[in-house]
C-alpha cells in the first residue's frame, strides 16, 4: 500500500479529484516532479488537512495556491529581499540548483518544501522550516509526511492531530 493510499485511509477520503497535466506544470517548473507528488496530487488536489496543513495545487498557472505560482512568488521575493532570502539559509530558493521548493504550508506559518538536489526527484527531501525559523530535513515523500501530520502525530512540531479534532481534508477550489 503506498503513502498516499494509507493516507486515504487514515482520513477517510474516497474521492479523486482527478488527472493532472503534468508536462505543462513540470515545464513551467522547468523540473520534473516525484512520483509520488503526482499520485498524491491526483488522490488530493489542492485542499487542506485538519484545518492546518494546506498543500498547493499542481496546475499550470501561477495562481495563488499553486505549486507553480507559490514558487515564482517566492523566487521573486528572494530575488529582490535579502532578508527573505536569508531565513532560508543555509538552503537557496528554487529555481537555483538545489534550491527549495514549495508545496505547501500550515495555518502557523510554517513552510514545506522539497530541497531539489540531485538529478532523480524521487530523492529529493522534504525541508519542513518551523514559524519560529527552526528547519527540519527528512528523507520521505509528500503523504508519508502528511501521514505522520495529519493521522499519526508522529511528526513534529507539524502534527495536526490534537484531541478532539477530526482527521479530514476539505478540497480548496479557489481563495475568491
Amino acid at each position: 500500500m503506498s503513502w498516499t493510499e494509507r493516507l486515504r485511509a487514515g482520513i477517510g477520503w474516497d474521492r479523486p479529484r482527478g488527472n493532472v497535466d503534468w508536462p505543462v506544470v513540470e515545464s513551467l517548473l522547468g523540473v520534473v516532479l516525484p512520483g509520488s507528488c503526482k499520485e498524491y496530487a491526483e488522490a488530493f488536489g489542492w485542499g487542506e488537512f485538519n484545518g492546518a496543513i494546506e498543500v498547493f495545487a499542481a496546475v499550470g498557472d501561477l495562481s495563488h495556491g499553486s505549486i507553480v505560482g507559490e514558487s515564482r512568488k517566492r523566487s521573486e521575493l528572494a530575488e529582490l529581499d535579502e532578508e527573505f532570502k536569508s531565513m532560508y539559509a543555509p538552503y537557496s530558493v528554487f529555481p537555483n540548483p538545489g534550491g527549495l521548493l514549495i508545496w505547501g504550508v500550515t495555518g502557523r506559518g510554517d513552510t514545506l518544501f522539497w530541497e531539489t538536489r540531485g538529478e532523480d526527484p524521487e530523492r529529493w527531501p522534504i525541508v519542513a522550516f518551523a514559524e519560529d525559523g527552526r528547519s527540519f530535513a527528512c528523507g520521505m515523500e509528500v503523504s508519508e509526511f502528511l501521514y505522520g501530520c495529519v493521522v499519526s502525530g508522529e511528526i513534529r512540531p507539524f502534527s495536526a492531530v490534537s484531541r478532539g479534532c477530526a482527521r479530514g481534508f476539505m478540497p480548496i477550489e479557489s481563495y475568491e
